[in-house]
């Protein structure tokens, strides 16, 4: 079979191969949704005609008002500045919010708080389109007003008046896909259950600003990328196998959930439900009226939440009365200090007086006699008997210092004795706190001791097990009450069409991907050899997405390339899948790319430049195509682009 069959050629194959009639099979596909997709899709076109910015700008060197328009066309356009963080990357990624619908989402929160106007035309098959946000300046809620708008004549004719947020995303994912003939990717999947991909999956294909782990796209659950991939070379069928694919998975899982019961096991299933009613009012019977186990259980968690308290107080009790006693401590071992040194002076001062009362008969070096008259003579002007020096009283001074430092030792005892008082106290209290907690404690393991007492716990969980067993029992026997008595039979027909849909859809696009995919190797190989990835022999996409790469003599995969040879294998596969689609007159793919900041990765200045010549030289023969790119200015960079397709924001400037 071909892709060149009708409709009812489908049905019929899938009826014969199901075996089935075809209005049954009719009737399972109009059930689950599944159409029959099968002519080739006619190119259409995808383009960014302008962006304007109004605001006013805060915290930077150029303050005030702004006002700025940016106007692209066909052909490489480039948006460059001198210096980094100069709104290359928000004038971007203004443009991938402006044609998803999710612009706020695009912005960092600094420069959405300066804007006021947001204007993003773009050209979707020759019609224009148009998305205006409005804000107040200096508001940085991501809340605004938005109008989407499609051209009619000389008019815009709305499609979407509101807020922004996800009813605007919703009204320009319903636009672009009825504009382009774009069917949403239908999925299923054990942890998410059925859902589907739309609009904002198939334009993230359109914008790269780095290596990915994807060829296509930014995520890799449900086959995103493949499916990518099979739209942008315009597979036929595809969206119908996706459907057809998604319902199976669906039904097989909804069968695996809850095998059909037969009579015998629900007769079997109701006996057992007696059984356990029986046990479990026996079991009710046996509970003792005189303990509450939820009173207890209350009281409980109270008293833990007590104990924990009077834990922290024992604490902070055990804290005190330490500081007391470090306290107490430091001031006897100062009070004893002070009596040293008392003791020490009047030591001192005892000495000199018994010394001075002394009247020495001899010189105490020579032996040589002294005049008792000398003594008399001597202390009548105040001299020095033995050496005739003036003698100093220092009775006075010396009975001043001990009269101070008997004043301090009577301060130290004071305060030693409070301080003695206020340990004391601080021990107490202690001791009380620590009476406290053993007191919670002991309730507490008592209230445990009752919970736990004879034999009440084991009966608890007894009764809460059979409680489980008859609610258990009780919903498999509802469910199965409610199933009709043909629906087993009817979901195996559902299974059997919906696989014989699969297959048979399967093998009317398989023939024309290989033909497709083989074409478009061999232009992803080209265009990646001229893009710079070295050693590169071959490149094989295979129909179920995996890229086999030769290079250097060795196989690979896309996911080992460097982050160089990775982003320009990106590029270069979009414009592969462009590329044939033109050669072809069908295909999917809009035709736009855009470029954030491609030079980072593991590129010189020179390499970047070449890589853009190349992709300039690529595209010089289409009238169709479409790629922004942002990056620091070069001289090498200034050479490629055109100055007609170059924004450039020179020295410190800003592009806005």
């Amino acid at each position: 079979m071909n892709h060149q069959v009708t409709a009812a050629d489908w049905v019929e194959a899938i009826a014969s191969k199901s075996s089935l009639t075809a209005s049954t099979v009719q009737e399972t596909l109009d059930r689950y949704g599944i159409e029959p997709q099968s002519t080739l899709p006619r190119r259409k076109h995808l383009r960014i005609r302008s962006v304007r910015l109004q605001g006013v700008k805060e915290g930077t060197a150029e303050n005030g008002p702004f006002d700025s328009t940016f106007r692209f066309g066909q052909g490489l356009w480039a948006i460059l500045s001198d210096q980094n963080s100069r709104g290359k990357s928000t004038l971007l990624g203004v443009i991938q919010g402006g044609i998803r619908g999710d612009l706020p989402d695009r912005v960092k929160p600094d420069i959405w708080r300066w804007l006021s106007h947001v204007e993003v035309v773009f050209q979707a098959n020759e019609i224009e389109h148009r998305l205006v946000i409005t804000k107040k300046s200096g508001d940085e809620r991501r809340e605004g007003q938005a109008q989407f708008a499609r051209e009619q004549g000389e008019t815009w004719f709305p499609l979407y008046e509101g807020p922004i947020g996800d009813p605007l995303e919703r009204a320009m994912e319903d636009a672009m896909l009825a504009e382009f003939g774009f069917a949403r990717f239908h999925a299923h999947n054990d942890r998410d259950g059925s859902h589907t991909h739309g609009w904002p999956a198939i334009a993230a294909a359109l914008f790269v600003n780095g290596p990915g782990k994807a060829i296509f796209g930014e995520v890799l659950i449900d086959a995103i990328p493949l499916r990518l991939l099979q739209m942008f070379i315009g597979l036929p069928w595809v969206s119908t196998y996706t459907a057809a694919s998604t319902a199976l998975k669906r039904v097989r899982a909804s069968k695996s959930e809850r095998a059909p019961l037969n009579k015998g096991f629900l007769d079997r299933l109701a006996a057992r439900l007696q059984k356990v009613e029986e046990a479990l009012e026996e079991k009710r019977g046996q509970v003792r009226p005189d303990i509450d186990r939820s009173a207890i259980r209350a009281q409980i968690l109270v008293l833990d939440g007590e104990l924990i308290a009077l834990r922290k107080a024992a604490d902070r009790a055990r804290d005190q009365s330490a500081n007391q006693d470090r306290q107490w401590q430091g001031a006897k071992t100062l009070l004893a200090e002070t009596r040293r040194s008392l003791q020490q002076l009047t030591d001192d001062r005892n000495a000199g007086l018994v010394f001075r009362s002394l009247r020495p008969v001899c010189c105490p070096s020579c032996d040589a006699g002294i005049d008792l008259n000398r003594h008399e003579s001597a202390s009548k002007k105040a001299i020095c008997a033995l050496c005739g020096t003036e003698d100093r009283d220092q009775d006075d001074e010396s009975g001043i210092r001990i009269s101070d430092l008997q004043d301090d030792v009577k301060d130290a005892t004071s305060q030693v004795d409070l301080l003695k008082d206020a340990f004391d106290q601080a021990k107490d209290n202690e001791k009380a706190a620590v009476q406290a907690v053993s007191a919670a404690a002991g309730r507490l393991k008592s209230l445990e001791k009752d919970l736990s007492s004879e034999a009440e716990a084991d009966l608890e969980l007894e009764i809460r097990g059979l409680e489980a067993q008859k609610t258990e029992l009780q919903s498999l026997i509802a469910g199965e009450d409610e199933v009709e008595p043909d629906q087993g039979d009817k979901t195996a027909d559902d299974e059997a069409v919906l696989k014989a849909a699969e297959e048979i859809t399967k093998e009317l696009y398989d023939g024309l991907a290989r033909d497709i995919l083989r074409e478009v190797s061999e232009e992803i190989t080209r265009l990646s050899k001229l893009f710079g990835v070295q050693n590169l022999e071959s490149m094989e996409w295979g129909t179920g997405g995996a890229l086999r790469i030769i290079q250097g003599a060795t196989q690979t995969s896309f996911g080992k390339l460097s982050p160089g040879e990775n982003l320009r294998v990106r590029i270069a596969a979009a414009l592969a899948i462009i590329e044939v689609s033109r050669r072809r007159m069908y295909g999917r793919h809009p035709g736009l790319l855009v470029l954030d900041s491609p030079g980072s990765q593991e590129m010189s200045a020179g390499d970047f430049a070449t890589l853009l010549s190349s992709v300039q030289e690529a595209i010089e023969n289409a009238d169709d195509i479409q790629i922004i790119v942002g990056a620091v200015a070069r001289p090498q960079l200034l050479q490629v682009v055109p100055g007609d397709h170059t924004t450039h924001a020179q020295d410190q400037r800003f592009l806005f």
